[in-house]
This record gives structure tokens, sequence and C-alpha cells, in this order.
């Protein structure tokens, strides 16, 4: 994922997330259809017309997209997924899925239902197009529909290429999963075909930008790049948590972690934990009650000559869902939390008590461990 997240608002419970790529994306589009697309197709317009129409149209892209990826995040929370957030990048969207499908019918459901809207909102936007264009200043937005509907069903039918992790290759999954009653190997065959898919465009795109096809053609390459390494990465968590099956966060964590009381100053902090101990971060615990986390991002920001007076609890990180995880859960739940949530360490918690740590790295030296075991 290029650079960073910034959320916008909350729809049925799910986090809206747009990734800054979003600015460089709608910059670009919006100029591209401003001066080749709109003044092609009518003439004679001013150019504050053009643009209007271009941001109108990019603004109708990202609703289209948003919508596509709530439809699956809708199917999903009625096989009792859990959908957190869902985050609009430069080529389309992702949602967060904490747990994989239950079943391959879910898969399918789940997979379909983002084409389906797709082409749902393409009859929509063409229905409008044609309503309005019949002349005047509705005739403009009649065109933008028109470039909408378009776009939507390029969109559904790029989404069902038989290629991992895009819809159509989810579907492949499925009916791979049910024909052999293998997930794993499910997996496996759906995410070799999403990298052949993926080599496929960036060859294209190659070809394309040597036979002077023009600039355009890197979003082929850009586009096969994505796919590659989301389809290499899917099989390679796939496999991990299958290697991973049995193991608990019990197993694995480091127990009875040092903790620090919210009251010490934070130059106490400093002198007799962060010195002496080699931690990234250290659970704040009040009366037993794990209540946040302290690192050296938090105490870099209070000015030296504060640190003797200002407590721990000042700065303390508030606690998350994100930064915690029961003892009574499995080692691959931890690792697709850290995954889906970017975090490298979790605190391991029994109600409100902290018992433990758990390392992204110790997970996966497990998964090196057995897998090299597995292989000798």
């Amino acid at each position: 994922m290029l650079g960073g997240n910034l959320k916008l608002t909350t729809v049925f419970g799910i986090e809206i997330k747009v990734n800054v790529s979003w600015v460089f994306i709608a910059a670009l589009l919006s100029w591209a259809l401003a001066k080749g697309y709109f003044p092609v197709l009518h003439e004679g317009l001013q150019q504050i017309d053009y643009w209007s129409m271009s941001i109108i149209a990019v603004l109708g892209l990202f609703a289209s997209i948003l919508l596509h990826e709530l439809a699956h995040s809708i199917v999903a929370r009625a096989f009792g997924l859990e959908i957190k957030s869902i985050t609009l990048w430069l080529l389309g969207g992702m949602a967060e899925m904490r747990d994989e499908p239950p079943t391959p019918k879910a898969e399918f459901l789940m997979a379909i239902a983002g084409p389906a809207a797709s082409i749902s909102l393409a009859g929509l936007f063409y229905l409008t197009g044609v309503a309005l264009g019949s002349g005047g200043s509705a005739a403009l937005i009649g065109l933008v529909a028109s470039y909408l509907a378009k776009l939507n069903l390029v969109l559904a039918i790029f989404n069902l290429a038989p290629a991992f992790p895009l819809d159509g290759g989810r579907v492949a999954r499925a009916a791979i999963w049910s024909a052999t009653g293998n997930y794993q190997r499910a997996t496996d065959i759906a995410s070799i075909m999403g990298s052949i898919f993926g080599l496929g465009l960036i060859a294209l795109g190659l070809i394309s930008l040597l036979t002077g096809m023009g600039l355009s053609s890197l979003w082929l390459v850009i586009l096969g790049l994505f796919i590659r390494f989301a389809a290499d990465a899917s099989r390679a968590q796939a496999q991990a948590k299958h290697t991973l099956a049995g193991e608990r966060v019990s197993d694995i964590m480091t127990a009875n972690p040092i903790c620090v009381s919210p009251d010490i100053p934070v130059a106490h902090l400093i002198e007799h934990y962060m010195y002496k101990y080699p931690f990234e971060f250290f659970p704040v615990v009040d009366n037993g009650q794990l209540v946040g986390s302290v690192s050296l991002h938090e105490v870099k920001r209070v000015p030296p000559g504060e640190r003797g007076a200002i407590p721990v609890h000042q700065i303390t990180r508030p606690l998350t869902d994100d930064h915690t995880i029961g003892i009574d859960a499995s080692a691959a739940q931890a690792l697709a939390q850290m995954q889906a949530t970017g975090q490298s360490l979790l605190m391991v918690t029994r109600g409100q008590a902290i018992v433990g740590v758990i390392a992204m790295r110790d997970i996966l030296r497990l998964v090196t461990l057995k897998t090299t075991l597995a292989n000798s």
C-alpha cells in the first residue's frame, strides 16, 4: 500500500478510509477527463464546465468503488465475518477482513457481490445518461453518467478475471475449494493463477510501452505488479495459517512482560525501563488492569526539561482492540490481526489483565522452523 490512510467516515459500523494515493489518481484522472475526454465528446464548452464534469466523474468513481466494496462487506457480515474497515486506494478498494470465509458458498457469494453491484451501477448510470441526454445543461450530467456506466462495466468485467485476489479469482477459489474440499490447495491454485495474470499484464504493458502506445501503458505494469504481489502474499499468508494450525497464542507469547505504572515520571521511565530493557513498548498497568502502552514515539514528544514532572499516564497510548488479543486466540488469528492492522506486537490479555506479549517475529520464526522441519 502506498503512503498512509485517512479515515473519512463510518458506514454500517465499517470505517471508510482513503489512501493518500487517491489524491494522485483523482488529480490525474480529473486532468485527463477535463483536457481530453469530455472536450472530444462535447465541443465548445468553457474550461470550468469540463473541470466540473471531470470532478463529478471522479467523485462518482470514488462512490462506485466504495459501493463495490460495501457489497462484499455486507455479504461477509451476513456469514458472520467481521469487516472492520474499507480502504480506497490508487487502483481500487480493499476490505479488512479478519477471518477467511467459512465455506465455498460464502466465498462465492462474497466474491460475486462486488461485480454484481458494479453491473447494477452501470445499468443505473446508463439509464440516467439516456434520460438526461436530450440537450441543455442536463445533457452534460448525462455525459458524466454515461462515462460512469462504462467505467462500472469495465470494473465489473476486469474484477471477474479468474485471477486471485480479484473477485473472479475468489470465485475460482470457491469452485476449486468445493471440488477438492481443500482450502489450502484452492488458495494455492487461485494464487498461481493471479500471479500468472499479473505477469501477463506486466508483459502487455511493457510491450505496449515499447511499441509507442504511450505512458498509459504504465498503468498495466503497475496493476500487474500489484496483482502479482497480492497473489503471492495471499498464498504465503494461507500457507502460514496452515502451518500455524493448532498453535495457540499462549504457546508463543512472552509471559509476564515488564509493565510500568501510570504514575511514574517520564524521566523515570526512560532511566529505569527504556535504557534497561530492549523492548519496543511497555504496557501501562494501573492496579492490575491494563490501561494502555507507552513507547519511544510518545516519550520523544515530551520536552527534555519537562520529563521529570510529567507522569506516564499523560502520554499513554489508549488501549484499543488493534493492540490486544485474548490468550485463548490462535496464533493464526494473531498473525491475521497483525497483518490487518500493521502492528508488529500485540499485548495478550485475560480479561482486563495483561499476561504476555506476542511479536510478529516470534510467529514468523515458528512458521519458518515448522516449514523447514516439514520439508527436511
